[in-house]
């Protein structure tokens, strides 16, 4: 696998993991919208400019890859849902393309289950999800687009993030606990989503990430 396709590249997140897999060696075909291309672009980076809203722009974004990372999400608690109708034009483009390997990170909060939380960080999740029903349904949408894809998936599911350089040190497990404090740096959150694209441990589960 050579090339690979990452969509949210234009995000904090995004930005890291596009960072990550160039200094592997990997190619990415990264989708962004309109004006928000990098300047100058980086060696190994194919520009695909379209919407995640659009299925066609999704496709020609996916076309030629190996493999795809998905790490958009709302920019803040006021915008709009997306993540899910996103997601069911990924899967959709890749079972066309008969493509398999499928990265994606929502967050601990996703999906409703409190099992791996610890009990104040399951209050606050309880919380978020009354104050912002509509993120947190669209967020739960994603995942079961993800689990029922029949393709080969990973959910990878972190805490807070924070920007910073990579420690090096992290935790990942379907059954970790997260404690209300976990947090881990983007940079490393990117070597682990760059780790499951290109020798993933976590088939077809979802994995709890921390620093």
């Amino acid at each position: 696998m050579e090339w690979v396709t990452l969509l949210g590249a234009s995000g904090r997140t995004g930005r890291a993991v596009l960072d990550a897999a160039l200094r592997r060696g990997l190619r990415v075909r990264g989708l962004f919208r309109p004006g928000s291309e990098p300047n100058p672009v980086p060696a190994g980076l194919a520009i695909v400019v379209g919407q995640l809203s659009s299925a066609e722009d999704v496709g020609r974004s996916l076309a030629g890859s190996g493999a795809v990372c998905c790490v958009y999400g709302p920019r803040s608690v006021d915008a709009a849902p997306f993540c899910a109708e996103a997601t069911a034009h990924v899967v959709h483009e890749m079972r066309s393309l008969r493509m398999r390997r499928l990265v994606v990170q929502t967050g601990a909060m996703v999906g409703g289950d409190a099992g791996n939380l610890g009990w104040l960080y399951r209050g606050m999740a309880r919380g978020y999800r009354r104050k912002y029903l509509t993120l947190a349904a669209d967020g739960d949408s994603q995942e079961r687009y993800v689990r029922e894809s029949g393709l080969d998936w990973t959910l990878v599911k972190p805490p807070r993030l924070k920007d910073g350089p990579a420690r090096r040190r992290v935790r990942a497990s379907p059954t970790l606990r997260i404690g209300a404090f976990a947090v881990i740096p983007r940079a490393d959150l990117a070597e682990f989503l760059c780790d499951e694209l290109t020798r993933g441990r976590f088939h077809r589960q979802a994995v709890y990430v921390s620093g």
